[in-house]
C-alpha cells in the first residue's frame, strides 16, 4: 500500500456492500424457516437457527471491522459518522431476521392450513424488501464514484421511493394475516395468538428496518 493509499483509505462501500450482502442472507434464512414451521419439522428450524446465528455473527464482523477501518479513511465523500449510522441500520435487518428464528425455537406453534397462505404471502414480501435494498446498496461504489451526483442518484432515489412501496405493501399483508388470526380467536389459544402476534413484530422490524436504511440514505444523499 502507497503513501498516498493509506492517507486517503480505500473505499468503504466494497465492505458496506459485502455487509448487506450478509444481512439478505440472513433474510433469505425466513423462507426455509417458515417451510420448516408449515411442515413441523422443528429439528430443521433449530439446524436453521444455529445457522442463522453464524450468518448474523458474520454480518457483525463485518461491520466491526468496517466501523474499524472507517477511524483511517479521510476525504470520504460521506461522512464517517453517517457511514456508521447507516451500518447500523442495515445491521439492524440481520438482528430482526435472527430475532424470528429464536422466537420459532421458543414453542412447536402449528400453523393452521387457513392462515399459512397469508402467512407466507407477508414473509415473501418482507424478503422482496430486503432484496430491493441489496440491489440498492450495490449501486453505492458507483454513486460515490460520481460524487453522489448525476442520473444515477435520480435513479437511487427511485429505488428508495420503490422500497416505501415495498414496505408498504408488507405493513398490509402483515394486517391481512393479523386479521385473519384474530377472526380465529374461537379455535386458537391465546399462547398461539401470542406467539403469531410476536411472528408480525419480528417480521414487520425487518422490514420496517430496511426501509429506515433507505431513508437515511436518501437523506444522506439530499445532503450532497
Amino acid at each position: 500500500m502507497g503513501v498516498l493509499e493509506k492517507f486517503f483509505g480505500s473505499s468503504p462501500f466494497v465492505p458496506l456492500y459485502e455487509h448487506a450482502k450478509k444481512v439478505h442472507e440472513c433474510v433469505e434464512l425466513l423462507r426455509p424457516l417458515v417451510e420448516n414451521l408449515l411442515s413441523e419439522d422443528y429439528g430443521k428450524i433449530e439446524e436453521l437457527h444455529h445457522q442463522m446465528s453464524r450468518t448474523e455473527h458474520e454480518a457483525d464482523q463485518i461491520k466491526t471491522e468496517l466501523r474499524d477501518s472507517l477511524s483511517k479513511m479521510y476525504f470520504l465523500s460521506v461522512g464517517q459518522g453517517e457511514l456508521s449510522q447507516f451500518l447500523a441500520f442495515q445491521d439492524d435487518i440481520a438482528d430482526s431476521a435472527e430475532d424470528f428464528a429464536v422466537i420459532l425455537t421458543l414453542r412447536r406453534t402449528k400453523m393452521p392450513e387457513e392462515l399459512r397462505e397469508d402467512f407466507t404471502e407477508f414473509v415473501e414480501q418482507v424478503i422482496k424488501v430486503s432484496k430491493h435494498l441489496l440491489v440498492l446498496s450495490e449501486k453505492l461504489s458507483t454513486i460515490a464514484e460520481a460524487g453522489f451526483v448525476g442520473k444515477e442518484v435520480k435513479q437511487v432515489l427511485e429505488d428508495i421511493a420503490q422500497i416505501g412501496q415495498e414496505e408498504w405493501q408488507a405493513d398490509k399483508l402483515e394486517r391481512r394475516f393479523a386479521r385473519h388470526f384474530y377472526s380465529m380467536e374461537d379455535k386458537l389459544d391465546a399462547v398461539t395468538i401470542s406467539f403469531f402476534e410476536k411472528y408480525c413484530n419480528v417480521l414487520g422490524a425487518v422490514a420496517n428496518n430496511a426501509e429506515k436504511t433507505a431513508k437515511y440514505l436518501r437523506l444522506i444523499l439530499r445532503k450532497k
